[in-house]
């Protein structure tokens, strides 16, 4: 099978933004089939719970289904905050309520006229995601962080600011402190990238004194089978 490939331009990548897993995954499937070159994509598709389960068998084929349902049910509610230049635009992600054609196993969505430039006519700002290389990845923020990652793959380095990262993921007002973040987002979401992902990622917090102001990964591709790092260190 072909390998799916969604493109998002780094600004949607660094977009304030709150999906389930099942979302993120749908939204990847339906972005990999929109050609990024054309001047006027086609904007609706149609998606097969058995296309939903190739692309993450890892749901199990028994729950494509119900999880392709679970995907379109809200995301209708999902909204995507870009800023740039002092200024705040806000989005939905599709121009109408996605909608599950019963008795035939697949949804319809439509993707809105505002995310249309965020994801064609790309041109250098970009970043590629090779579908298959998150596929078996079960937590929303490890496919966030893996995206983040990947902008910088050509340095395998990147420092962000705890404030921006926390708005990324549209976390502000949980995991308050340091160390709730750290073991309860940062720690698994790292520990799943190393098992499951095409990365290696290390991550080293950044202090002004006694308080932690950024994230510092490091990070490599690893193209070999991964075996269970359980008892590997992964966070600095």
């Amino acid at each position: 099978m072909k390998d799916i490939i969604a493109y998002k331009s780094n600004a949607l990548i660094e977009a304030s933004y709150k999906l389930t897993l099942q979302e993120q995954r749908l939204l990847l499937v339906c972005i990999g089939k929109l050609n990024p070159l054309e001047i006027n994509p086609n904007k609706t598709f149609q998606i097969t719970s058995q296309e939903f389960f190739n692309a993450f068998p890892d749901m199990g084929k028994e729950n494509a289904e119900r999880d392709l349902m679970s995907a379109i049910e809200k995301l209708w509610d999902r909204s995507i905050i870009i800023k740039h230049d002092n200024i705040k635009e806000e989005f939905r992600w599709i121009q109408y309520k996605a909608q599950y054609l019963t008795g035939k196993g697949k949804a319809k969505i439509t993707f809105s006229d505002a995310i249309i430039p965020y994801l064609s006519q790309l041109s250098g700002q970009f970043t590629k995601i090779i579908v298959k290389n998150v596929s078996k990845l079960s937590s929303s923020y490890s496919i966030r962080i893996y995206e983040l990652l990947q902008q910088f793959k050509t340095t395998g380095n990147r420092k962000i600011q705890l404030d921006h990262f926390r708005s990324i993921l549209d976390i502000q007002d949980k995991y308050k402190t340091f160390k709730s973040l750290n073991q309860l987002l940062l720690k698994p979401a790292i520990q799943e990238l190393n098992e499951k992902s095409d990365l290696t990622v290390t991550v080293i917090p950044i202090k002004n004194g006694r308080k932690v102001i950024a994230l510092d990964f490091s990070f490599s591709q690893d193209k070999s089978i991964k075996i269970s790092t359980k008892n590997k260190k992964t966070f600095k």
